[in-house]
């Protein structure tokens, strides 16, 4: 599971930033909330299921600034088959980007809190905090982007985790662009990692529908003898909401 080993990557960055220019409309001093729902065939991160391999349904909360600080919100269901029946994750994140070269690269900084209200366990706790920087860079219809992340304690005592990432996106069509991406993760106790996905996102007014092919390079047995880290194919259908 995601976090007996260590939240997202690039979280739902091009979907945020297509919905921008409608939340510029919108801005008012105090800037705009962009708000969306997710259904996803399971919430995968880093390559490994969190949701057991099951459905689940997502929302987020996104509090847009035009001084470029903004703030967030995101819950997802979660099923990590535990004694206690964890049910759900809560993200509160917040950060700043600073744009360069007329905002074709962006550089962000972003802290975030990681918690599950529900959890029932013995012993440390699945929460963790969580440090990132980023950067984007747009020329034309490609987009490439890296993180790199850094967390002081991950869940349940699993110690200090660090993971770069990298994501390509090319927009083959206003409303078709494919994505990849890849990165790896190395955790004091427990399984370091590498994943990638390949894949594309469709979009129609206010829909949005990712598909990606997903794997890592786990075996069953570093995964705790379950399937959650075997190859799949994961289906994301986004409804975004008018910003506010």
């Amino acid at each position: 599971m995601k976090h007996l080993g260590n939240s997202r990557a690039l979280r739902s960055g091009l979907l945020i930033v297509a919905l921008l220019p409608a939340a510029a409309q919108a801005q008012s001093s105090r800037g705009a909330l962009i708000t969306s729902i997710n259904v996803a065939s399971e919430y995968r991160y880093q390559g490994v299921s969190n949701s057991n391999r099951n459905p689940v349904t997502q929302a987020s909360i996104y509090w847009w600034r035009p001084d470029n600080f903004y703030a967030g919100l995101f819950l997802s269901g979660v099923d990590f088959d535990d004694p206690g029946h964890t049910s759900y994750e809560v993200d509160l994140y917040a950060g700043r980007n600073f744009d360069l070269n007329e905002k074709k690269t962006r550089i962000t900084l972003e802290g975030m809190f990681t918690a599950f209200p529900d959890e029932h366990v013995y012993g440390p706790t699945y929460n963790f905090l969580q440090a990132k920087v980023a950067a984007r860079h747009t020329q034309d219809k490609l987009t490439l982007g890296v993180v790199t992340s850094y967390v002081p304690e991950a869940s349940y005592g699993s110690g200090v985790a660090w993971r770069v990432e990298g994501e390509a996106a090319y927009a083959l069509t206003p409303s078709l662009t494919l994505k990849g991406g890849a990165g790896r993760r190395w955790i004091e106790r427990g399984y370091d990692r590498s994943y990638w996905n390949l894949g594309a996102v469709a979009a129609w007014k206010t829909l949005a529908l990712d598909v990606r092919y997903v794997d890592t390079n786990l075996s069953r047995a570093e995964c705790g003898h379950r399937d959650w880290c075997a190859p799949a194919v994961v289906g994301t259908l986004t409804v975004n909401l008018p910003p506010l």
